[in-house]
């Protein structure tokens, strides 16, 4: 006996609000009955990070507010924002707010730009408590060890207890920690220039301050002393060299879907029809994608290059989207067809039924022609698959 089929749980106890047909209100009063229905919802479902996300990102992109004004308001810290996080969701959501909320936040602006001024103020304050320390006296604190222990050895070398040719300052570095890195190694060749230079002025023998002041060392061991620093100096250029032979080539970042989609141009909402679009994020490697030209009544739908189910869960695979143009669908299944009776036939493209999109398509009499990849601000994001 075959198994029967269990439906999929909501994530949500609470029933999710019909976002896209109450996106569709124009009336301000209905409006303002569909904000206050979504308001539990939001509440008890949605988490304040979200929540307050959706505040963050409408003050900075459709307050219309001064820029100096906004910096200011969004220096503040996020539970200045979480008692009217709700409403910033809903909108995100909705696209519009109620009369009575735009009123609120003009008495909020105010406050949020004195916190944000003193919020300010205080991180410059500890920023000057705190001493700043640069990534080369970090790296330089790091290797002082290692550095001293060199400085060990040719202390033993000047009293005789040891030889420069046991000196493995290679091997050193291999097994001290933290671990030597490229520009630990630049740092100790430049640590110790101005002694390898001095070394070589031990060999020429020529200055008097040098004579007095190396008058202990015979002409053998003035040359072991150059040979100190040039072992060091081998040693770090190793470092240096081994690292550019196995340093692997950068991986390009991936982007986000709403990166990918940010300059997509195409049409919210459609009244007359009672069509409203799918979050265009939706498109992003999706096999399918229906859409409905507004201006010329034409149904379209866009089929990806690749069809393998197992090859649409690697990146790049499926649909992809460069600025207002759909990319990697095939030329010659994605067609578009005429609909003589937009209010009649519209229907026939609304749901979640894969093949009755196929087969209504299939049934319209009117020409086919050939998809461009364009999307404009008079098509309507139909679904994906």
């Amino acid at each position: 006996m075959p198994r029967r089929k269990t439906k999929t749980r909501s994530v949500f106890v609470t029933t999710e609000p019909e976002w896209k047909t109450l996106k569709l209100l124009t009336d301000s009063a209905e409006q303002e009955k569909a904000v206050r229905e979504c308001e539990y919802f939001v509440r008890t479902e949605i988490k304040s990070k979200q929540t307050v996300s959706a505040a963050r990102t409408w003050i900075a992109n459709k307050s219309g507010w001064d820029k100096k004004e906004i910096e200011l308001i969004l220096s503040n810290p996020d539970w200045a924002f979480t008692s009217c996080g709700n409403s910033f969701f809903i909108e995100s959501k909705l696209g519009y707010m109620t009369e009575g909320f735009l009123n609120h936040l003009e008495k909020r602006k105010v406050e949020w730009i004195e916190r944000g001024k003193k919020t300010i103020l205080e991180k410059k304050e500890k920023q000057k408590e705190k001493p700043i320390v640069t990534i080369k006296q970090r790296m330089q604190e790091q290797i002082t060890d290692l550095l001293g222990e060199f400085e060990s050895y040719l202390d033993d070398f000047i009293t005789g207890d040891k030889s420069v040719n046991d000196f493995d300052p290679y091997k050193m570095m291999i097994s001290y920690q933290p671990a030597i890195k490229a520009n630990h190694a630049k740092l100790i060749i430049e640590s110790y220039e101005d002694a390898k230079a001095e070394a070589v002025e031990v060999i020429e023998w020529q200055d008097e301050d040098i004579k007095e002041g190396y008058s202990f060392m015979n002409p053998k061991m003035r040359k072991e002393y150059l040979t100190f620093f040039e072992k060091i100096e081998t040693a770090c250029e190793t470092f240096i060299n081994k690292a550019k032979t196995t340093r692997k080539a950068r991986k390009p970042r991936a982007r986000s879907k709403e990166s990918i989609i940010k300059k997509l141009k195409y049409l919210e909402a459609f009244g007359e029809l009672g069509l409203a679009s799918i979050e265009p994020t939706d498109i992003v490697n999706c096999n399918e994608l229906w859409v409905y030209n507004t201006k010329n009544r034409k149904i379209g739908v866009y089929h990806a290059k690749s069809k393998d189910p197992k090859a649409m869960n690697r990146p790049g695979a499926g649909l992809m989207v460069k600025g207002t143009t759909i990319q990697d669908f095939d030329p010659d299944e994605s067609l578009q067809k005429t609909l003589r009776k937009p209010k009649e036939q519209i229907n026939n493209w609304t749901g979640k039924a894969k093949t009755k999109f196929s087969k209504a398509f299939d049934e319209l009499t009117t020409t086919g022609t050939k998809m461009n990849g364009r999307i404009n601000e008079h098509c309507i994001l139909l679904t994906t698959f």
